[in-house]
């Protein structure tokens, strides 16, 4: 196991955001978190991340990790090249290593990019940047926040590809709005209430990758998310 995440809860002011999610993650294993806006998704990404304290609750590593976070937004320093980003990540873990930096570009499919601003990108190329800044330092866990949001649907679906080959063998937990891309992405998908928060169902995903949006089976695990979702 990679990490135990158990009993949060979460209140701002009077505000309660999370009542005792609990689930875990296994080490290489992606999971989606589900649930509608407001339900305290990205609250506990940020708990897991260390940027926020819960309540009550706790979170739990099998071994010290060194998390990786890749926004909504992508956060790019515009001031900055592709190159120029992804080493300023490295920098503040006090590493100056343009060889890791190219070699990072390349694995994105960003090659010949790394003099671009991000004004000069489109909207999947700056998310792409985004993973490339995360990937950079190695993390152990990463902890993705919607992403694809912004993104059209056809690109959306070329970035899911692309990162189900970028992150594989890593640990990711990832944040989304998406049935389709919770069974496209999720080894196992986290089903969370209305706000306050708690976890409904956990639903595994057995089928294999990649895998095909129209297969009978891909259309009953949607169907399974979205009437958890719908009597939660």
């Amino acid at each position: 196991m990679a990490l135990m995440v158990e009993g949060l809860r979460k209140s701002y002011g009077n505000l309660k955001v999370l009542d005792g999610v609990t689930f875990s993650v296994e080490k290489g294993e992606f999971v989606c978190l589900i649930g509608e806006s407001g339900c305290g998704k990205t609250t506990i990404l940020k708990i897991i991340a260390g940027l926020e304290r819960p309540d009550e609750g706790s979170v739990e590593f099998k071994d010290v990790i060194r998390p990786g976070f890749v926004f909504q937004d992508d956060r790019l320093l515009p001031w900055k090249t592709v190159y120029g980003n992804i080493l300023f990540a490295l920098k503040a873990m006090g590493i100056e290593d343009g060889e890791v930096v190219r070699r990072i570009i390349d694995f994105v499919g960003l090659k010949g990019f790394e003099n671009y601003y991000p004004k000069q990108l489109s909207g999947g190329m700056r998310q792409r940047v985004g993973i490339a800044r995360a990937l950079a330092v190695n993390p152990d866990l990463l902890l993705m926040d919607e992403p694809f949001a912004s993104l059209d649907a056809r690109t959306r679906e070329r970035m899911q590809e692309e990162l189900l080959r970028i992150v594989e063998g890593k640990t990711v937990v990832f944040v989304t709005h998406s049935i389709d891309e919770a069974v496209y992405l999720a080894d196992k998908v986290v089903v969370l209430s209305r706000r306050p928060s708690k976890v409904v169902r956990i639903i595994e995903i057995e089928i294999e990758k990649p895998r095909d949006r129209n297969s009978e089976d891909f259309i009953e695990k949607r169907k399974e998310i979205y009437s958890a979702l719908r009597f939660k």
